[in-house]
């Protein structure tokens, strides 16, 4: 299936095979499937990352989910992009969604952790719209 891979700020377009064991090979652990809010309903875009991946030290922010006014959440380790059918099984992206997560997926943010003093770079994705607008 085609999908879309996040890995060290870098978005690549890869075939892979529909499984679980490849799925966590390439997220590193166990996979999680985060809610996005109705932002990419209509697409059909899911994002797969390693569930644990705030408590690996080795990894690194990739995402940054924000709205509007606030980061809601930060996504650590690689990331997958990918799609659903009506039953909820995993397929692959179709150009259209490939073209979407590559225009969402185009801003860069610092994320300053003040306690460790450090900085990291991840991408950033809206999923709210306020107001109608972005």
């Amino acid at each position: 299936m085609k999908v879309l891979v996040l890995s060290n700020g870098e978005l690549k377009e890869k075939e892979i095979n529909n499984t679980l064991e490849e799925l966590q090979e390439i997220v590193g652990g166990n996979i999680e499937f985060p809610f996005l809010g109705n932002r990419f309903k209509d697409n059909v875009i899911d994002v797969i990352i390693n569930e644990e991946g705030k408590f690996i030290e080795e990894l690194k922010p990739e995402i940054a989910i924000v709205n509007m006014e606030n980061i809601l959440d930060v996504v650590y380790g690689n990331c997958i992009f990918a799609s659903h059918d009506a039953e909820g099984n995993t397929i692959g992206l179709n150009d259209q969604q490939i073209d979407i997560v590559k225009q969402e997926l185009c801003k860069d943010i610092i994320l300053t952790y003040e306690d460790l003093r450090k900085q990291f770079k991840a991408k950033v994705l809206f999923i709210w719209e306020l107001n109608g607008k972005l």
